[in-house]
Parts: structure tokens; C-alpha cells; sequence
């Protein structure tokens, strides 16, 4: 995650904010962020492929 974006992101926060609210926040973000990239590379895996996936252990 780039720098502008942490700081877009604690821009957009309330004036008083947890810190552990905080972390988890930018956590996630990241996390999609990542997820994004994946998914331009090709890596990710179609809804039908998850679906068929979780099928195997949910009843």
C-alpha cells in the first residue's frame, strides 16, 4: 500500500478514532488491494470454481 493511500485513508477518518480500529482498517484495505492485483494477474478463481470448492465441504 502506498503512502498517499494510508494517507487518504486516515484523511477520511472522525477526528477521534481507535487505533486498533485503525490498523484493522488499513489491514483489510490491504487486503483487497492484494486481491485486486491477483485478480489482474489472472490469478483468481471464478465464482462457479469457489462455489463448486466450497460445495465439497458445506452441505
Amino acid at each position: 500500500m502506498k503512502k498517499s493511500r494510508i494517507e487518504q485513508i486516515v484523511a477520511s477518518l472522525p477526528e477521534t478514532v481507535d487505533v486498533d480500529d485503525l490498523i484493522e482498517r488499513l489491514h483489510l484495505l490491504d487486503k483487497i488491494e492484494q486481491a485486486e492485483k491477483q485478480l489482474a494477474r489472472g490469478e483468481g478463481v471464478s465464482h462457479e470454481t469457489a462455489k463448486q470448492r466450497l460445495s465439497q465441504w458445506l452441505p
